[in-house]
């Protein structure tokens, strides 16, 4: 069975492996590069793939920070499925309890929390391009959650599962993109909360909704185009 101390194991074992937005511990390629400039073009820039050339990584193995996880895994979910399936989701502010091997969350990252040493608690995360595999101090990285998973026995005593709550709004019938307004948008909102993403329910498609929104469809890698039609509403629901 998967444990927690294995996963942080694991998690420092990967120390110094190269990064790479949408990389899942599998070989850089040109190809790839390609492909996920197609996908996220803002993300994956022309001169994010030139900055991999030049740092010479492109044909060695690289990771982001989910890809880290699910490596462990062998379950690859973006940090949004992450938090909306995890079975105990706690408070950052119970750091001191939380168990060696506990995913910690904030909007768009994940890590792995690896322990204590000296009073200060630490974390293996795929940080970005620029730094690769890295073990960083958790109050350096403003995560908000810890994530345990029913597939991964931990250090500490059984814990109960998270129900998802039913949205109290109704489901849209028609796409939602910026500008609309009303009952469907809290439900959208709803959802996109409930998947992790700080918004308000406020009922209004504005900037905030599009860019959680962008961000969840990355994660659960359907077309990022900030309107939430048929398949993303299917995604959203099974979160």
């Amino acid at each position: 069975m998967l444990t927690g101390r294995e996963m942080a194991q694991f998690a420092i074992s990967c120390l110094g492996t190269p990064y790479f937005y949408g990389a899942k511990m599998t070989v850089l390629t040109e190809e790839f590069m390609k492909t996920m400039h197609k996908m996220y073009p803002a993300t994956v820039t022309e001169s994010y793939m030139q900055k991999a050339r030049n740092k010479k990584i492109v044909g060695k193995k690289c990771v982001d920070c989910s890809g880290l996880i699910g490596a462990y895994r062998n379950k690859n979910l973006g940090s949004a499925k992450l938090y909306s399936t995890a079975n105990k989701r706690l408070k950052i502010s119970q750091l001191s309890t939380f168990p060696v091997g506990t995913v910690l969350y904030r909007q768009g990252h994940v890590a792995i929390f690896i322990g204590e040493e000296k009073g200060i608690y630490y974390c293996v995360e795929a940080k970005g391009l620029d730094w690769g595999v890295v073990k960083s101090k958790v109050s350096d990285c403003k995560f908000t959650h810890g994530l345990l998973f029913d597939d991964i026995k931990y250090d500490m005593d059984f814990f109960e599962p998270v129900e998802k709550l039913k949205n109290p709004f109704k489901e849209p019938t028609r796409n939602l993109k910026k500008g609309c307004y009303g009952e469907d948008v809290k439900w959208l909102q709803w959802e996109l909360i409930e998947a992790g993403y700080q918004i308000d329910c406020d009922g209004s498609f504005g900037f905030f909704t599009g860019q959680a929104l962008k961000s969840f469809q990355q994660s659960v890698k359907i077309s990022a185009d900030q309107i939430c039609g048929p398949v993303t509403r299917e995604k959203l629901k099974s979160n």
